[in-house]
């Protein structure tokens, strides 16, 4: 008869199990730059199908996929920055920076090069530069059926982080003792700054607030569902973590028992289950409200059904329905280890430079190819230098 399953207070590091993942952190690095990269191709594909109808027929099937491929960005990333956490290679502080660092620099560079060179540049080409940024503000709600475009990843991934630390952190000068309530009480702060984004893209999806282009890199990127799971997978490492030492045990001794193999894969099992009900969770919501936009229920009537029409248009453009992808990570979850060591982990600093490197030529080479897609006159090159140089000499 096998004996008596120990609990979690009951084990020790000595009886440690064989089985380590394949995979470690750098290879979930990996798996979502190279995600963050592939939804610049989505974009560019899409936006070069509405200008080529060629182009959209050959690559219907392709855009198809690549949707729920970039999805995938966030949980990669973000479980990478968690077994970091969990393995104490580089702890929340170095996160924290890093992340917020990133997030700012992005906010920084589109809302300034928007205001002073969208639409600064485009101001100096038009008798009215006062209608300039009205006419943008229309152009972005007409090309996104949300009114918003959310594209700073890295504003999630902050936010995770944040409300990790907020949860988990232990100080050792201030806010020590009971007073540690203090911190845990600060979790709050990214759930509201969550919240928030989602009812302004909620409003602005509905039609009832306008956002300025400045609010779109402040917005989550992420479907709520998302959120939540790394939200209950921060609050199931500290209850085990409670668990654990209240029966006596030390808090070192519970950070020695995160490093072993045991723990790393109790916690893909677990991750690996909740990102499949939050992904049939994520369907069912989808499929309730496409059964409702479609007139399923014949019952209602059609002022109703209209209402419940632009709820369901809202709803989806918040980021329901887009969670579905997360069961495509599971697999990869059980593959995983956080405790598995990459060999080089120089390679985790080159793999975003890498990244950012081929967005700028793809956005470079899609601007290329996008100039032969545009309306307007060509000019004669040898025409147009004459015309300079004969200026230049009457100055």
């Amino acid at each position: 008869m096998a004996g008596k399953r120990k609990k979690l207070h009951e084990m020790t590091i000595q009886e440690d199990i064989r089985y380590k993942g394949l995979l470690n952190y750098q290879h979930f690095q990996m798996f979502g730059w190279l995600c963050i990269v592939l939804s610049v191709v989505s974009g560019m594909l899409s936006l070069g199908a509405k200008l080529d109808e060629g182009l959209a027929k050959e690559t219907a099937g392709l855009l198809g996929v690549l949707v729920y491929v970039t999805g995938l960005s966030l949980p990669f990333l973000l479980i990478a920055n968690f077994s970091k956490i969990l393995n104490n290679s580089e702890g929340y502080k170095k996160q924290l920076i890093k992340n917020s660092a990133a997030a700012l620099v992005v906010f920084a560079v589109s809302a300034g090069f928007f205001s002073r060179y969208v639409v600064g540049a485009t101001g100096k080409l038009v008798s009215d530069p006062e209608d300039v940024l009205p006419a943008m503000t229309s152009l972005f709600r007409s090309a996104s059926p949300g009114g918003f475009v959310a594209f700073n990843l890295f504003i999630d991934l902050f936010l995770c982080t944040l409300f990790m630390f907020f949860l988990n952190a232990r100080p050792k000068r201030v806010l020590t003792g009971k007073k540690v309530l203090i911190l845990r009480v600060l979790v709050l702060l990214p759930l509201a700054w969550e919240a928030a984004s989602w009812i302004l893209k909620w409003k602005s999806a509905h039609g009832s607030i306008t956002l300025p282009f400045w609010t779109f890199p402040l917005l989550t990127v992420k479907p709520p569902l998302t959120f939540i799971v790394f939200m209950l997978l921060a609050v199931h490492m500290k209850t085990r973590e409670l668990r654990f030492c209240c029966h006596g045990r030390s808090h070192e001794e519970y950070l020695a028992f995160l490093k072993t193999n045991r723990n790393s894969f109790h916690f893909s099992v677990f991750l690996a289950v909740i990102l499949v009900l939050a992904a049939l969770a994520d369907f069912i919501i989808l499929f309730v409200l496409m059964g409702y936009q479609a007139g399923s229920l014949e019952t209602l009537a059609n002022e109703v059904e209209a209402r419940f029409g632009e709820f369901s248009r809202a709803a989806i453009a918040v980021g329901f329905g887009e969670a579905i992808t997360l069961l495509f990570v599971a697999p990869f979850v059980l593959l995983f280890s956080y405790t598995k060591e990459p060999k080089n982990k120089k390679i985790s600093m080159l793999i975003p430079a890498v990244g950012i490197v081929l967005i700028l030529i793809l956005v470079l080479e899609g601007i290329y190819q996008g100039l032969g897609y545009l309306p307007f006159e060509r000019f004669n090159l040898m025409e147009m230098i004459q015309k300079v140089v004969d200026l230049a000499q009457t100055i």
